[in-house]
């Protein structure tokens, strides 16, 4: 089953390769337009995903990274292509972090938090989005605690617990409760752990 897995995303990886090249070649003819940035960013995204599933960290880096420099160039305020944007900025960051480049790991995920804060300025009623900004607090503040920054890690983690509880879904919203209140109960796990009198 494993094998046939790994063949099945070889193929996918190599369907994606073709259709990067197809977009390459397209921006080359029509220059860096939003619409072919933005494609070719989210198929850059999926290679990593690929190569990430593959057991090849280092490739997976460098799609990420190429991904991340086409969404840039992106001028918009579309919350998918912000979002893609985010995401794989903190895939960047989550390989770092695995490979113990904590501080690596702190400039992606702190790009794709201050990424996120900027949507949510432009789209303040967006709940899935204030929710995508409580996650980057999570990630930022626990490099911050494995680098020693106790305080800087606690002031994350209650900013995330504040914004997560001031959020009030709508009936339609229900649907990201459970996401809510996972993200919410770890915060302040996270928090609980180094309280006075703790044991741990």
């Amino acid at each position: 089953m494993r094998a046939f897995r790994a063949q099945n995303i070889e193929s996918a990886k190599s369907r994606l390769s073709l259709c990067a090249e197809d977009i390459r070649e397209q921006l080359e003819r029509s220059g860096n337009t939003p619409e072919l940035c933005s494609q070719l960013g989210a198929v850059l995204g999926m290679l990593g995903d690929c190569c990430r599933a593959l057991g090849d960290g280092g490739s997976a880096v460098t799609y990420f990274e190429e991904s991340v420099n086409f969404l840039k160039k992106v001028e918009t305020d579309d919350l998918e292509i912000i979002h893609t944007l985010s995401v794989s900025l903190n895939k960047i960051g989550d390989l770092k972090y695995y490979d113990e480049d904590l501080q690596a790991a702190r400039s992606y995920y702190f790009q794709s938090l201050n990424v996120r804060r900027d949507a949510i300025k432009n789209h303040p009623s967006s709940p899935s989005r204030i929710l995508d900004v409580a996650v980057s607090l999570a990630k930022v503040a626990d490099v911050d605690r494995n680098l020693g920054n106790e305080d800087v890690a606690i002031d994350g983690f209650r900013e995330g617990i504040t914004l997560l509880e001031s959020l009030a879904l709508k009936f339609e919203e229900a649907g990201l409760e459970q996401r809510r209140l996972s993200v919410l109960e770890f915060l302040k796990s996270q928090i609980a752990e180094k309280q006075p009198g703790s044991t741990s």
